[in-house]
């Protein structure tokens, strides 16, 4: 049976987790095992296998699936089957091109608005980082990823950044799926999210703007082999 605790992108209040629909907890549950790599990318899905695993009817199965699939994490075609669906070097593009744009903005607008609570909560996560760094959990600090920049995004005060930004959390989380592979080390991870928290707290909008890039354009050299016009800075 599904556990009803089970977190999806980042931790959320474990009352929110029960207001849940059963379809949407199945939904996060199969998410974490995709990015956990316990279910690989290519893999069929198959309905009854997984009303097995969850002990749910099909129905539920059915609805979860939908939701993955509206997600693009997904694909399900007539006769073939459902399939998590494989990165495309066209999706890194795409990721890697939309992240420097929304957050560069973002991170520059929300630098304005942090108070000391919001930089708390900040320290906060980069202290749970550098737990998962010692303990060399690259999942545990994908996850602690995807909750600082999405802190952060949220503090930007533009509604219409934070919804375009929602609706790539998925696509993002399976995007630092393949990234253990390019660092150098898990402090290296680490390193990064110090540095661009020193930058909002700095609240300079060049140096975040510096920050980001190098964060993103470090990842965008090593995954794609590509030089850039952006000076990586060494962490």
């Amino acid at each position: 049976m599904i556990q009803r605790g089970a977190s999806a992108l980042y931790q959320q209040d474990s009352s929110a987790m029960m207001q849940k629909p059963l379809s949407e907890l199945i939904a996060d549950r199969l998410k974490q095992k995709i990015w956990n790599e316990e279910i690989q990318l290519g893999k069929r899905l198959l309905e009854t296998e997984l009303a097995e695993t969850f002990d749910v009817s099909r129905s539920t199965i059915r609805e979860a699936l939908k939701i993955l699939e509206s997600e693009e994490l997904i694909n399900s075609q007539a006769r073939k089957g459902t399939y998590v669906k494989a990165f495309t070097q066209q999706d890194v593009d795409e990721i890697i091109e939309l992240r420097t744009l929304i957050e560069e903005r973002a991170f520059i607008q929300a630098a304005r608005y942090l108070g000391e609570n919001d930089i708390k909560k900040l320290e906060a996560i980069v202290e749970q980082m550098k737990t998962k760094a010692d303990e060399q959990d690259w999942h545990g600090l994908f996850d602690l990823d995807m909750l600082f920049h999405n802190y952060v995004v949220r503090m930007c005060r533009n509604s219409r950044i934070i919804k375009i930004y929602d609706s790539l959390q998925v696509q993002i989380r399976t995007f630092l799926m393949h990234l253990d592979r390019y660092y150098s080390s898990h402090q290296s991870f680490y390193d990064e999210h110090k540095l661009l928290l020193q930058a909002l707290v700095s609240k300079d909008a060049h140096t975040v703007k510096r920050r980001v890039r190098n964060h993103i354009a470090y990842v965008e050299t090593k995954l794609l082999g590509q030089k850039n016009n952006v000076e990586l800075e060494e962490v």
